[in-house]
């Protein structure tokens, strides 16, 4: 029996190892993108970047490893969701494992101030609200208004807009599906 040598070992393993094409990683992404980085963006605390990089790198793995898109397999996203799990564990406990700094600027503070809302970001928000209310028909935007903005019950605005308590009733559960979807093209929801 011969012996390969190292360098032929390689090259030997190297031929027999699956390759994952440009135009596979890309396909993969595309399809699996939106899912992992919404996974990740419900579980990183609100800090987008730290999804994005999480969702790259979970994507980077997945270039190293192209027997995920064997057929066999199934889909490759229960990989990615795993591997996105694992990520972000590994990257919290690393957090959670670095001595406090000593001296800097606690820059939590600002951001907790900017969660609170600035001026801006308060005045984008009302401006995004307007105009999602403006979308509005005039019989959802009226009952909106009276529930929410003039703090009536369902039955005082019924009585105030001479309406029966179900039509209000109804027209303030459709006004605010559609405010929801009209909020979320904003951005103002997820």
């Amino acid at each position: 029996m011969t012996e390969l040598a190292p360098d032929a070992t390689r090259q030997a393993e190297a031929a027999a190892t699956p390759r994952m094409t440009t135009a596979d990683f890309t396909r993969l992404v595309t399809a699996h993108h939106r899912a992992v980085h919404g996974y990740l963006a419900k579980r990183t605390f609100g800090d987008p970047q730290l999804a994005e990089d999480l969702t790259q790198e979970a994507f980077v793995r997945a270039w190293h490893h192209p027997e995920i898109l064997a057929a066999k397999q199934g889909t490759p996203l229960p990989w990615l969701y795993r591997v996105a799990r694992n990520l972000l564990i590994d990257h919290l406990r690393a957090r959670s494992s670095r001595p406090a700094e000593v001296g800097t600027t606690d820059l939590t503070v600002f951001a907790r101030e900017s969660e609170l809302g600035s001026d801006i970001d308060r005045l984008l928000n009302n401006w995004s609200v307007r105009q999602a209310l403006s979308s509005l028909s005039d019989a959802h935007r009226t009952v909106i208004t009276e529930v929410y903005f003039n703090h009536r019950s369902l039955a005082e605005a019924a009585e105030v807009l001479g309406l029966p308590e179900g039509t209000a009733k109804s027209r303030c559960f459709y006004a605010i599906r559609a405010l929801r979807l009209a909020l979320s093209e904003h951005g103002l929801l997820p």
